[in-house]
């Protein structure tokens, strides 16, 4: 049995596409293997997210970080996290060296390889308290590929990434992973039309919930 921490990054709650794909991620986590604890982030802390979060992602296997690019990085309530738990760990608190890191990042744009400063990121995140990088999943229009996955044979890809990030967990292999580069099925002048549409509407951008 594998211990596995699913960080939410986004603040958009149900309508975000990082939780979608997290849901889609938790089903490939058989039950009967794995042990789960979801943790979101929050917005403003002010002083140092909950102890009881900290601990979760110390003891853990495996941390898979779900979360949309922001301004070409890491969102920054999810950094906050990131130093929180750095912080936590340098203060001489226990944790588990052998963590496997893994992240699934959606950007707004149509090439995912616009994601490559979030990976350097948490590449360098788990470089910082020598945990185990694995490798990332990287979502080229996140929303759009929310949407295309639900139709049947599109985006085999993406779901044998979920499929292999399962099996990694459980693997006793440290050879490097390639990263996942996921695009979406529809033509890049048409998502331009459809990004506009809805950047107009404030369906793209990131929020933070009402106060």
């Amino acid at each position: 049995m594998k211990n596995v921490c699913l960080v939410n990054g986004s603040l958009r709650g149900a309508k975000a596409a990082s939780l979608q794909f997290l849901k889609d991620l938790d089903v490939k986590l058989d039950n009967a293997d794995f042990t789960k604890t979801v943790l979101t982030v929050r917005a403003k802390v002010k002083d140092s997210y909950p102890t009881d979060m900290l601990k979760s992602l110390a003891a853990t296997d495996a941390i898979v970080f779900i979360f949309p690019l922001h301004n070409y990085g890491v969102p920054g309530a999810m950094f906050k996290l990131l130093e929180d738990f750095y912080r936590y760990v340098k203060t001489g608190n226990p944790y588990n060296k052998n963590t496997k890191i893994y992240i699934i990042v959606n950007c707004g744009f149509a090439r995912p390889i616009i994601n490559a400063e979030a990976i350097r990121v948490m590449k360098n995140f788990g470089r910082r308290l020598s945990l185990n990088w694995r490798f990332a999943v990287c979502i080229g229009t996140g929303p759009v590929v929310m949407l295309e996955r639900k139709i049947p044979f599109l985006h085999l890809k993406l779901k044998k990434a979920f499929t292999n990030i399962a099996a990694d967990i459980t693997g006793s292999s440290d050879k490097p992973v390639e990263n996942y580069f996921i695009k979406p099925v529809i033509p890049a002048p048409v998502l331009i039309k459809i990004k506009n549409y809805y950047e107009k509407k404030g369906q793209l951008i990131e929020k933070p919930p009402p106060k």
